[in-house]
C-alpha cells in the first residue's frame, strides 16, 4: 500500500500540472478575446477524467469482489473513449484567427495531452487489476486485452467524432447506436475512410501508449 501511495502522489503531481497548464491556457485565452467557445475543452476533460478517478477509487481499496470490478470495467469502458477523443478537437483550430493559430494549437494540445495521460494511467491501472485477480495471467493476454481496448477506443472516438454519437446514448439510444455499429462491419468495404481513421486512430494509441508503458516501468523499476 505505502508503495502505492508514493507512486500515486508522484502521478498526481503530474496530472496536476498537466491539467493547471490546460485551464491557465484556457484562462489567458479567454481573458484577453472575450470569448467562450473553448469551454467545451473543460467539459471534455472532465469526461476523461471519469474512467481514471473509477480506477484510483479502485486501487486503492485492499480487496475488490469480482463484481464489483465486473460493473466498474463496464461503465470504465464507455467513458474511456472520451479520453482520446480529445484530440480530435484539433479540428476546431481551423476556425482560429492567424494570430491565433499557435496558441490555439497549444491550448488544444495541452487539453488532449492530458485527456490521452488519463486514459493510459487508467488502463494501465484496469490492465493491473485483471492481473492480479487472475482474468490476465500472461504478459501476452495482458498485451492482447490492452491493444484490444485501444482499438474500442479508436472505434468509439469515430462514433464520437463523425457519427455525433456519445457515452449517455448508450442508454437514451441504444437501438439506434448498435444499428450504426453494425453497418460499418456488415458494410466495411463501403466504409473506407471511416476504417481509415479508426485504424490510424487505433495505431496512434497503440504505439503511444506502448511508449508510455515501457517508459512508465523503467522509471518505476529503477
Amino acid at each position: 500500500m505505502k508503495l502505492i501511495v508514493i507512486q500515486r502522489f508522484s502521478e498526481f503531481k503530474q496530472v496536476t500540472a498537466l491539467t493547471l497548464l490546460s485551464i491557465v491556457l484556457l484562462g489567458f485565452r479567454m481573458k484577453i478575446t472575450h470569448h467562450y467557445s473553448m469551454l467545451f475543452l473543460v467539459w471534455n476533460l472532465f469526461l476523461a477524467f471519469i474512467p481514471y478517478v473509477m480506477l484510483v477509487r479502485l486501487r486503492f481499496r485492499e480487496s475488490v469482489t469480482n463484481t464489483n470490478l465486473i460493473a466498474t470495467f463496464l461503465i470504465w469502458l464507455a467513458f474511456l473513449p472520451n479520453a482520446p477523443y480529445i484530440l480530435t478537437d484539433l479540428i476546431h483550430i481551423r476556425h482560429a484567427a492567424s494570430n491565433w493559430l499557435v496558441y490555439e494549437s497549444l491550448l488544444i494540445l495541452s487539453f488532449s495531452a492530458t485527456g490521452l495521460f488519463l486514459g493510459f494511467l487508467s488502463l494501465r491501472d484496469m490492465s493491473v487489476l485483471l492481473s492480479e485477480k487472475g482474468w490476465l495471467p500472461h504478459k501476452k493476454w495482458v498485451r492482447i486485452f490492452e491493444y484490444s481496448i485501444l482499438f474500442l477506443c479508436g472505434y468509439g472516438v469515430y462514433l464520437g467524432r463523425v457519427l455525433r454519437w456519445n457515452t449517455w446514448d448508450m442508454i437514451q439510444h441504444p437501438q439506434q447506436l448498435f444499428l450504426d455499429m453494425a453497418d460499418l462491419f456488415i458494410h466495411a468495404f463501403s466504409h473506407a475512410e471511416a476504417w481509415l481513421m479508426i485504424g490510424s486512430m487505433s495505431l496512434f494509441l497503440i504505439v503511444t501508449y506502448t511508449l508510455f508503458k515501457n517508459y512508465n516501468e523503467r522509471i518505476f523499476h529503477k
